[in-house]
Protein backbone atom coordinates (compact mmCIF):
# COMPACT_ATOMS: atom_id res chain seq x y z
CA UNK A 1 0.00 0.00 0.00
CA UNK A 2 1.59 3.24 -1.10
CA UNK A 3 0.66 6.37 1.24
CA UNK A 4 1.27 10.04 0.62
CA UNK A 5 0.88 12.18 3.97
CA UNK A 6 0.71 15.86 3.80
CA UNK A 7 0.82 18.06 6.86
CA UNK A 8 2.04 21.27 7.26
CA UNK A 9 3.37 20.65 10.54
CA UNK A 10 6.72 19.00 9.97
CA UNK A 11 7.72 16.97 13.10
CA UNK A 12 4.06 15.55 12.41
CA UNK A 13 4.68 14.68 9.26
CA UNK A 14 8.38 13.21 9.41
CA UNK A 15 6.95 11.40 12.11
CA UNK A 16 4.13 9.68 10.85
CA UNK A 17 6.26 9.16 7.59
CA UNK A 18 9.12 7.37 9.66
CA UNK A 19 6.68 5.29 12.02
CA UNK A 20 4.50 4.18 8.77
CA UNK A 21 7.46 3.22 6.85
CA UNK A 22 8.71 1.17 9.59
CA UNK A 23 5.33 -0.71 9.78
CA UNK A 24 6.12 -1.43 6.28
CA UNK A 25 4.15 1.10 4.43
CA UNK A 26 5.64 2.69 1.34
CA UNK A 27 5.57 6.51 2.13
CA UNK A 28 6.30 9.64 1.22
CA UNK A 29 5.55 12.61 2.86
CA UNK A 30 5.12 16.39 2.30
CA UNK A 31 4.65 19.59 4.02
CA UNK A 32 2.67 21.31 1.18
CA UNK A 33 -0.84 20.18 -0.69
CA UNK A 34 0.24 21.95 -3.96
CA UNK A 35 3.31 19.43 -3.89
CA UNK A 36 1.21 16.64 -3.13
CA UNK A 37 -0.90 17.56 -5.98
CA UNK A 38 1.99 17.39 -8.30
CA UNK A 39 3.33 14.15 -6.41
CA UNK A 40 -0.38 12.94 -7.34
CA UNK A 41 0.27 14.15 -11.04
CA UNK A 42 3.53 11.92 -11.39
CA UNK A 43 3.11 8.41 -9.66
CA UNK A 44 -0.38 6.62 -7.97
CA UNK A 45 -0.94 6.26 -4.13
CA UNK A 46 -3.55 4.15 -2.94
CA UNK A 47 -4.01 6.54 0.21
CA UNK A 48 -3.67 10.26 1.06
CA UNK A 49 -3.48 11.22 5.11
CA UNK A 50 -3.97 14.87 4.93
CA UNK A 51 -4.43 17.53 7.08
CA UNK A 52 -7.61 19.84 7.03
CA UNK A 53 -5.91 23.25 8.17
CA UNK A 54 -3.09 24.08 6.33
CA UNK A 55 -1.63 27.55 4.79
CA UNK A 56 -1.76 26.91 1.26
CA UNK A 57 -4.81 25.42 0.74
CA UNK A 58 -7.87 24.29 3.21
CA UNK A 59 -7.96 20.75 3.59
CA UNK A 60 -12.02 20.39 2.50
CA UNK A 61 -10.33 22.05 -0.85
CA UNK A 62 -7.92 19.81 -1.48
CA UNK A 63 -9.90 16.95 -0.54
CA UNK A 64 -12.20 17.64 -3.36
CA UNK A 65 -9.66 18.80 -5.99
CA UNK A 66 -7.31 15.07 -5.07
CA UNK A 67 -10.95 13.50 -5.50
CA UNK A 68 -12.13 14.60 -9.06
CA UNK A 69 -8.37 14.22 -10.76
CA UNK A 70 -8.08 10.54 -8.73
CA UNK A 71 -11.58 9.46 -7.56
CA UNK A 72 -10.08 6.20 -6.74
CA UNK A 73 -7.79 7.04 -3.75
CA UNK A 74 -8.61 7.10 -0.51
CA UNK A 75 -8.51 9.84 1.86
CA UNK A 76 -7.97 10.10 5.35
CA UNK A 77 -7.96 13.22 7.25
CA UNK A 78 -6.60 14.23 10.41
CA UNK A 79 -7.34 17.60 11.97
CA UNK A 80 -7.42 19.23 15.30
CA UNK A 81 -10.72 20.68 14.81
CA UNK A 82 -12.88 18.00 14.51
CA UNK A 83 -16.36 18.01 14.90
CA UNK A 84 -19.23 16.40 13.42
CA UNK A 85 -19.79 18.99 10.60
CA UNK A 86 -16.05 18.77 9.97
CA UNK A 87 -16.75 14.86 9.88
CA UNK A 88 -19.56 15.08 7.41
CA UNK A 89 -18.28 17.88 5.10
CA UNK A 90 -15.25 15.44 4.44
CA UNK A 91 -17.15 12.46 3.80
CA UNK A 92 -19.62 14.47 1.80
CA UNK A 93 -16.51 15.24 -0.70
CA UNK A 94 -15.23 11.74 -0.84
CA UNK A 95 -13.09 11.06 2.40
CA UNK A 96 -13.11 7.52 3.72
CA UNK A 97 -12.68 8.05 7.62
CA UNK A 98 -11.34 11.08 9.56
CA UNK A 99 -8.68 10.94 12.81
CA UNK A 100 -8.39 13.44 15.60
CA UNK A 101 -5.36 15.40 16.59
CA UNK A 102 -3.50 14.35 18.53
CA UNK A 103 -3.45 11.26 17.60
CA UNK A 104 -0.78 8.41 17.94
CA UNK A 105 0.81 6.93 14.80
CA UNK A 106 -0.60 3.62 16.23
CA UNK A 107 -4.16 4.58 15.98
CA UNK A 108 -3.26 5.58 11.97
CA UNK A 109 -1.82 2.29 11.51
CA UNK A 110 -4.71 0.53 12.54
CA UNK A 111 -6.91 2.14 10.61
CA UNK A 112 -5.00 1.54 7.73
CA UNK A 113 -4.70 -1.84 8.65
CA UNK A 114 -8.78 -2.14 8.84
CA UNK A 115 -8.57 -0.40 5.40
CA UNK A 116 -6.51 -3.11 3.86
CA UNK A 117 -8.81 -6.14 5.72
CA UNK A 118 -12.04 -4.39 4.25
CA UNK A 119 -10.51 -3.60 0.72
CA UNK A 120 -9.20 -7.60 0.41
CA UNK A 121 -7.58 -6.24 -2.58
CA UNK A 122 -3.86 -6.06 -3.14
CA UNK A 123 -2.13 -2.78 -4.98
CA UNK A 124 -1.99 -4.98 -8.27
CA UNK A 125 -5.79 -4.60 -8.54
CA UNK A 126 -7.44 -2.56 -11.57
CA UNK A 127 -9.12 0.90 -11.31
CA UNK A 128 -12.20 -0.22 -11.12
CA UNK A 129 -11.84 -3.28 -8.75
CA UNK A 130 -10.16 -0.08 -6.59
CA UNK A 131 -13.13 1.92 -6.90
CA UNK A 132 -15.66 -1.10 -5.77
CA UNK A 133 -13.44 -1.78 -3.14
CA UNK A 134 -13.01 1.86 -1.68
CA UNK A 135 -16.64 2.42 -2.04
CA UNK A 136 -17.52 -0.41 -0.20
CA UNK A 137 -15.09 0.56 2.59
CA UNK A 138 -17.10 4.17 2.94
CA UNK A 139 -20.08 2.48 3.02
CA UNK A 140 -19.28 0.34 6.07
CA UNK A 141 -17.34 2.78 7.75
CA UNK A 142 -21.06 4.72 7.55
CA UNK A 143 -23.02 2.22 9.64
CA UNK A 144 -20.57 2.49 12.47
CA UNK A 145 -23.11 2.20 15.13
CA UNK A 146 -26.20 1.46 12.76
CA UNK A 147 -24.58 -2.20 13.54
CA UNK A 148 -26.86 -5.58 14.35
CA UNK A 149 -28.08 -9.31 14.19
CA UNK A 150 -31.66 -8.28 15.24
CA UNK A 151 -34.82 -8.79 12.78
CA UNK A 152 -35.51 -5.14 13.12
CA UNK A 153 -32.04 -3.55 12.22
CA UNK A 154 -31.50 -6.18 9.09
CA UNK A 155 -34.73 -5.20 7.60
CA UNK A 156 -33.59 -1.50 7.62
CA UNK A 157 -30.11 -2.51 5.94
CA UNK A 158 -31.97 -4.64 3.41
CA UNK A 159 -33.89 -2.09 2.46
CA UNK A 160 -31.18 0.73 2.26
CA UNK A 161 -29.73 0.30 -1.21
CA UNK A 162 -33.29 0.16 -3.19
CA UNK A 163 -34.40 3.20 -0.25
CA UNK A 164 -30.76 5.17 -1.60
CA UNK A 165 -31.46 4.55 -5.59
CA UNK A 166 -35.42 5.57 -5.11
CA UNK A 167 -34.77 9.62 -4.38
CA UNK A 168 -37.59 9.74 -2.69
CA UNK A 169 -38.51 11.87 0.60
CA UNK A 170 -38.24 9.82 3.63
CA UNK A 171 -39.02 10.34 7.52
CA UNK A 172 -37.42 8.13 9.69
CA UNK A 173 -39.05 8.08 13.15
CA UNK A 174 -37.26 6.63 16.39
CA UNK A 175 -36.33 7.86 19.84
CA UNK A 176 -33.10 10.25 20.66
CA UNK A 177 -29.94 8.37 20.04
CA UNK A 178 -31.38 5.48 17.91
CA UNK A 179 -28.90 6.73 15.06
CA UNK A 180 -31.22 8.23 13.11
CA UNK A 181 -28.70 11.08 11.25
CA UNK A 182 -26.10 8.49 11.03
CA UNK A 183 -28.83 6.26 8.76
CA UNK A 184 -29.97 9.81 6.86
CA UNK A 185 -26.05 10.04 6.32
CA UNK A 186 -25.60 6.84 4.98
CA UNK A 187 -28.71 6.54 2.30
CA UNK A 188 -27.67 9.92 1.47
CA UNK A 189 -24.02 8.70 0.41
CA UNK A 190 -25.29 5.60 -1.34
CA UNK A 191 -28.05 8.28 -3.55
CA UNK A 192 -27.26 9.32 -6.88
CA UNK A 193 -26.98 12.76 -4.95
CA UNK A 194 -23.54 11.44 -3.36
CA UNK A 195 -21.77 14.09 -4.70
CA UNK A 196 -23.94 17.03 -4.01
CA UNK A 197 -24.11 18.54 -1.07
CA UNK A 198 -26.02 17.00 2.39
CA UNK A 199 -27.34 19.85 4.40
CA UNK A 200 -28.52 19.76 7.94
CA UNK A 201 -30.96 21.73 10.25
CA UNK A 202 -32.34 20.48 13.49
CA UNK A 203 -35.53 22.30 14.79
CA UNK A 204 -35.89 20.88 18.41
CA UNK A 205 -35.19 23.63 20.64
CA UNK A 206 -34.80 26.16 17.81
CA UNK A 207 -37.08 29.57 17.72
CA UNK A 208 -39.40 30.02 15.00
CA UNK A 209 -37.11 33.04 14.04
CA UNK A 210 -34.21 30.93 13.82
CA UNK A 211 -35.99 28.28 11.84
CA UNK A 212 -37.28 30.28 9.43
CA UNK A 213 -33.63 32.14 8.68
CA UNK A 214 -31.88 29.07 8.55
CA UNK A 215 -34.54 27.08 6.25
CA UNK A 216 -35.06 29.92 4.17
CA UNK A 217 -32.33 32.23 4.50
CA UNK A 218 -32.31 35.97 4.52
CA UNK A 219 -31.12 38.50 1.67
CA UNK A 220 -27.14 38.39 3.21
CA UNK A 221 -27.19 34.61 3.68
CA UNK A 222 -28.55 31.42 1.88
CA UNK A 223 -30.95 29.30 3.67
CA UNK A 224 -30.24 25.14 4.27
CA UNK A 225 -32.84 24.75 1.31
CA UNK A 226 -30.66 26.90 -1.08
CA UNK A 227 -27.94 25.09 0.28
CA UNK A 228 -28.97 21.83 -0.62
CA UNK A 229 -30.10 22.34 -3.65
CA UNK A 230 -29.70 19.01 -6.11
CA UNK A 231 -28.33 17.59 -2.97
CA UNK A 232 -30.51 16.83 0.32
CA UNK A 233 -31.47 18.27 2.69
CA UNK A 234 -31.79 16.51 6.37
CA UNK A 235 -34.39 17.78 8.38
CA UNK A 236 -33.65 16.74 12.13
CA UNK A 237 -37.24 16.68 14.42
CA UNK A 238 -39.62 17.86 11.65
CA UNK A 239 -42.49 17.66 14.57
CA UNK A 240 -40.82 20.70 16.10
CA UNK A 241 -41.54 23.04 13.02
CA UNK A 242 -44.33 25.63 13.74
CA UNK A 243 -47.54 25.50 11.75
CA UNK A 244 -46.99 28.79 9.63
CA UNK A 245 -43.46 27.79 8.60
CA UNK A 246 -44.64 24.29 8.06
CA UNK A 247 -46.85 26.13 5.06
CA UNK A 248 -44.36 28.03 3.82
CA UNK A 249 -41.82 24.78 3.49
CA UNK A 250 -44.69 23.37 1.50
CA UNK A 251 -45.12 26.06 -0.82
CA UNK A 252 -41.59 25.79 -1.55
CA UNK A 253 -41.94 22.45 -2.51
CA UNK A 254 -44.95 22.62 -4.43
CA UNK A 255 -43.47 25.40 -6.54
CA UNK A 256 -40.21 24.09 -6.48
CA UNK A 257 -38.65 27.64 -6.58
CA UNK A 258 -36.59 29.98 -4.09
CA UNK A 259 -36.46 33.52 -4.27
CA UNK A 260 -33.05 34.68 -4.19
CA UNK A 261 -34.56 38.48 -3.15
CA UNK A 262 -36.76 40.83 -4.90
CA UNK A 263 -35.72 39.97 -8.55
CA UNK A 264 -34.14 36.82 -8.66
CA UNK A 265 -35.09 32.91 -7.92
CA UNK A 266 -33.78 29.38 -8.61
CA UNK A 267 -35.37 26.20 -9.23
CA UNK A 268 -35.21 23.30 -6.19
CA UNK A 269 -34.67 20.18 -6.83
CA UNK A 270 -33.53 18.73 -3.24
CA UNK A 271 -34.18 15.56 -1.48
CA UNK A 272 -35.58 15.94 2.06
CA UNK A 273 -34.87 13.47 4.64
CA UNK A 274 -36.31 13.70 8.24
CA UNK A 275 -36.71 12.31 11.42
CA UNK A 276 -39.81 12.58 14.04
CA UNK A 277 -40.18 11.32 17.69
CA UNK A 278 -43.57 11.92 17.40
CA UNK A 279 -46.31 10.06 15.24
CA UNK A 280 -47.00 12.53 12.29
CA UNK A 281 -50.05 10.38 11.34
CA UNK A 282 -51.43 11.53 14.82
CA UNK A 283 -50.34 15.31 14.90
CA UNK A 284 -51.61 15.53 11.51
CA UNK A 285 -55.16 14.33 13.15
CA UNK A 286 -55.22 16.99 15.78
CA UNK A 287 -53.98 19.67 13.07
CA UNK A 288 -50.79 20.23 14.46
CA UNK A 289 -49.05 18.75 11.07
CA UNK A 290 -50.24 20.03 7.86
CA UNK A 291 -51.58 17.25 5.89
CA UNK A 292 -50.57 18.07 2.69
CA UNK A 293 -46.90 18.68 3.90
CA UNK A 294 -47.03 15.04 5.66
CA UNK A 295 -47.64 13.35 2.38
CA UNK A 296 -44.90 15.17 0.43
CA UNK A 297 -42.28 14.27 3.14
CA UNK A 298 -43.70 10.67 4.38
CA UNK A 299 -43.69 8.83 1.19
CA UNK A 300 -40.80 6.30 2.77
CA UNK A 301 -41.44 6.01 6.44
CA UNK A 302 -38.80 3.96 8.17
CA UNK A 303 -38.65 3.26 11.70
CA UNK A 304 -35.68 2.94 14.26
CA UNK A 305 -36.29 0.93 17.20
CA UNK A 306 -34.94 1.64 20.76
CA UNK A 307 -32.26 -0.36 21.92
CA UNK A 308 -34.60 -1.55 24.74
CA UNK A 309 -36.37 -3.53 22.08
CA UNK A 310 -32.77 -5.19 20.41
CA UNK A 311 -31.14 -6.29 23.84
CA UNK A 312 -29.52 -9.05 21.52
CA UNK A 313 -27.39 -6.16 19.50
CA UNK A 314 -26.01 -4.95 22.79
CA UNK A 315 -23.02 -6.89 23.39
CA UNK A 316 -22.15 -6.32 19.91
CA UNK A 317 -21.82 -2.80 20.68
CA UNK A 318 -20.38 -3.23 22.78
CA UNK A 319 -17.47 -4.83 21.28
CA UNK A 320 -17.63 -2.35 18.34
CA UNK A 321 -17.10 0.90 21.05
CA UNK A 322 -14.22 -1.13 22.81
CA UNK A 323 -12.55 -1.57 19.07
CA UNK A 324 -13.28 2.32 19.11
CA UNK A 325 -11.86 3.90 22.03
CA UNK A 326 -8.51 0.97 22.38
CA UNK A 327 -7.26 0.66 19.29
CA UNK A 328 -4.11 0.16 20.81
CA UNK A 329 -4.71 -1.19 24.03
CA UNK A 330 -7.27 -3.91 23.65
CA UNK A 331 -9.81 -3.78 26.60
CA UNK A 332 -12.21 -7.00 27.56
CA UNK A 333 -14.89 -6.82 29.30
CA UNK A 334 -16.11 -9.93 31.74
CA UNK A 335 -19.43 -11.44 30.63
CA UNK A 336 -21.29 -10.71 33.99
CA UNK A 337 -20.32 -6.66 33.30
CA UNK A 338 -21.97 -7.35 29.71
CA UNK A 339 -25.09 -9.13 31.09
CA UNK A 340 -25.72 -6.26 33.46
CA UNK A 341 -25.04 -3.56 30.55
CA UNK A 342 -27.93 -5.96 28.08
CA UNK A 343 -30.53 -5.36 31.68
CA UNK A 344 -30.37 -1.83 31.56
CA UNK A 345 -33.05 -0.25 29.83
CA UNK A 346 -30.89 2.47 27.90
CA UNK A 347 -33.17 5.60 27.99
CA UNK A 348 -30.38 7.49 26.11
CA UNK A 349 -30.20 4.18 23.42
CA UNK A 350 -27.23 3.73 21.40
CA UNK A 351 -25.59 7.23 22.29
CA UNK A 352 -25.86 6.47 25.78
CA UNK A 353 -24.30 3.29 25.73
CA UNK A 354 -21.31 5.14 23.32
CA UNK A 355 -21.06 7.51 26.76
CA UNK A 356 -20.51 4.69 29.02
CA UNK A 357 -18.11 2.23 26.89
CA UNK A 358 -16.16 5.55 26.23
CA UNK A 359 -16.30 6.73 29.90
CA UNK A 360 -15.21 3.13 31.09
CA UNK A 361 -12.44 2.96 28.44
CA UNK A 362 -10.81 6.05 29.43
CA UNK A 363 -11.11 5.61 33.11
CA UNK A 364 -9.59 1.71 32.71
CA UNK A 365 -6.21 0.69 34.19
CA UNK A 366 -5.69 -2.14 31.47
CA UNK A 367 -7.68 -4.92 33.03
CA UNK A 368 -11.07 -6.44 31.75
CA UNK A 369 -14.14 -4.18 32.82
CA UNK A 370 -16.03 -6.02 35.28
CA UNK A 371 -19.60 -5.94 36.92
CA UNK A 372 -17.99 -3.18 39.65
CA UNK A 373 -16.35 -0.98 36.86
CA UNK A 374 -20.28 -0.24 35.91
CA UNK A 375 -21.83 3.14 36.62
CA UNK A 376 -23.63 3.10 39.40
CA UNK A 377 -26.64 4.77 38.10
CA UNK A 378 -26.59 1.90 35.83
CA UNK A 379 -27.14 -0.59 38.70
CA UNK A 380 -30.11 1.28 40.14
CA UNK A 381 -33.65 -0.62 40.28
CA UNK A 382 -36.16 0.54 38.15
CA UNK A 383 -37.45 3.76 39.80
CA UNK A 384 -40.70 2.92 42.48
CA UNK A 385 -43.81 4.20 40.95
CA UNK A 386 -44.96 5.85 43.58
CA UNK A 387 -48.37 7.03 42.52
CA UNK A 388 -49.17 3.44 42.48
CA UNK A 389 -48.28 2.83 46.19
CA UNK A 390 -50.60 3.41 49.36
CA UNK A 391 -48.04 2.51 51.86
CA UNK A 392 -45.34 5.93 52.00
CA UNK A 393 -46.56 9.07 53.78
CA UNK A 394 -43.72 11.02 54.15
CA UNK A 395 -40.03 11.84 52.35
CA UNK A 396 -38.37 9.59 54.96
CA UNK A 397 -40.50 6.47 54.37
CA UNK A 398 -39.71 6.84 50.76
CA UNK A 399 -35.78 7.40 51.49
CA UNK A 400 -35.92 4.37 53.95
CA UNK A 401 -38.16 2.53 51.01
CA UNK A 402 -35.38 3.14 48.68
CA UNK A 403 -32.27 2.45 50.56
CA UNK A 404 -33.63 -0.78 51.55
CA UNK A 405 -34.23 -1.96 48.24
CA UNK A 406 -30.56 -0.98 47.21
CA UNK A 407 -29.12 -2.96 49.90
CA UNK A 408 -31.66 -5.83 49.61
CA UNK A 409 -30.65 -5.34 45.38
CA UNK A 410 -26.63 -5.10 45.86
CA UNK A 411 -26.83 -8.27 49.00
CA UNK A 412 -28.56 -10.71 45.77
CA UNK A 413 -26.16 -9.70 42.96
CA UNK A 414 -23.16 -10.40 45.40
CA UNK A 415 -24.48 -13.40 46.77
CA UNK A 416 -24.35 -12.12 50.27
CA UNK A 417 -20.62 -10.68 50.20
CA UNK A 418 -20.59 -7.52 52.19
CA UNK A 419 -17.49 -6.06 50.79
CA UNK A 420 -18.53 -6.70 46.88
CA UNK A 421 -22.01 -4.65 47.87
CA UNK A 422 -20.41 -2.13 49.28
CA UNK A 423 -18.29 -1.34 46.41
CA UNK A 424 -21.03 -2.12 44.26
CA UNK A 425 -23.11 0.59 45.59
CA UNK A 426 -19.83 3.07 45.79
CA UNK A 427 -20.15 2.86 49.90
CA UNK A 428 -17.53 2.89 52.55
CA UNK A 429 -17.73 -0.89 53.69
CA UNK A 430 -18.56 0.21 57.35
CA UNK A 431 -21.24 2.93 56.25
CA UNK A 432 -22.64 -0.38 54.30
CA UNK A 433 -22.41 -2.49 57.51
CA UNK A 434 -24.85 0.24 59.30
CA UNK A 435 -27.16 0.34 57.01
CA UNK A 436 -27.74 -3.54 56.42
CA UNK A 437 -27.68 -3.73 60.34
CA UNK A 438 -30.48 -1.02 60.04
CA UNK A 439 -32.57 -2.97 57.51
CA UNK A 440 -31.89 -6.40 58.09
CA UNK A 441 -35.55 -7.66 59.55
CA UNK A 442 -37.00 -6.17 56.54
CA UNK A 443 -34.25 -7.31 53.86
CA UNK A 444 -35.80 -9.69 50.92
CA UNK A 445 -32.57 -11.76 49.78
CA UNK A 446 -34.02 -14.03 47.75
CA UNK A 447 -33.29 -14.41 44.39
Amino acid sequence: MKILVVDDEKLKCMTLRDDLRESNYDVIAVESPLIGLQLLQQEPFDVLVTDLRMPQMHGIDFLKKVKKEHPHITVIVMTAYASVETAVEALRFGAYNYIKKPFSSGELILMLEKLKSLRGKTNKEDHSEKTKSVETAQEQSLFQTLIGNSQQIQEIFSQIPKISAADSNIIIYGEEGTGKSLLAKTIHLQSKRKHEPLVSINCHGMTEEVIETDLFGVETRQGKIQLANNGTLFIANVDSIPSHLQAKLLSKLDDQNLELNNSNSTDIDIRIISTSRENLKEKVKVKEFIEDLYYQLNVIPLFLPPLRERKGDIPMLITHFLDIFSPNQPIGIKQEAVTLLTEYPWPGNISELENIIERLVTINSGSDITNEDIPIELKLPSPQKFEQTTNITSFHDIIRSTERELISWAMRKTDGNKTRAARLLSMKPSTFRDALAKHSSQLDLDN
